[in-house]
């Protein structure tokens, strides 16, 4: 048997799956014509489905569109991108938009050298409803909605 001492443990080796890096993460504010969803952690192939589920179901649930936060995103790969894209051409056929704004330095360069920043409306920051439009103030506990991901249980 050959042994290498200069070339280094395999990745992951020792690892367990407890310690993995933080999952996808989406808090949800209803607006009164618009979702807010700030999104947070990695999203990878591990979590992009997942996470496009709870946007899609967000997306469907506003009257004119899905405004994402991706200011707290640590980690986007290819299939995190796709799940955007998918969401996009969603929001198009629907007739809503989908906002990215906030975008980290990760993301923006993900877009950047995909050359898919053209295909997204982008926003430097998010923002969510002026307190005019909010309405009334809902119930203690129903102003916010948390997607499942968040709890950092997988699917």
């Amino acid at each position: 048997m050959i042994t290498h001492p200069r070339r280094p443990p395999t990745l992951g080796a020792g690892i367990s799956d407890t310690s993995r890096l933080p999952v996808a993460a989406a808090d949800f504010e209803p607006g009164p014509k618009r979702v807010l969803a700030r999104v947070c952690g990695e999203i990878d192939l591990d979590d992009a489905d997942g996470l496009g589920q709870d946007l899609t179901a967000a997306l469907d649930s506003s009257i004119c569109g899905l405004d994402v936060d991706l200011s707290g995103v640590t980690f986007c790969d290819s299939s995190g991108l796709h799940m955007l894209l998918r969401l996009n051409r969603q929001a198009g056929r629907s007739g809503k938009t989908l906002v990215l704004a906030a975008l980290g330095p990760r993301v923006a360069r993900l877009l950047r050298l995909t050359e898919t920043e053209h295909l997204f409306t982008i926003h430097a920051r998010a923002t969510s409803s002026p307190p005019a439009e909010a309405g009334p103030t809902p119930p203690p506990g129903q102003g916010k909605l948390r997607s499942p991901l968040s709890t950092g249980v997988r699917r």
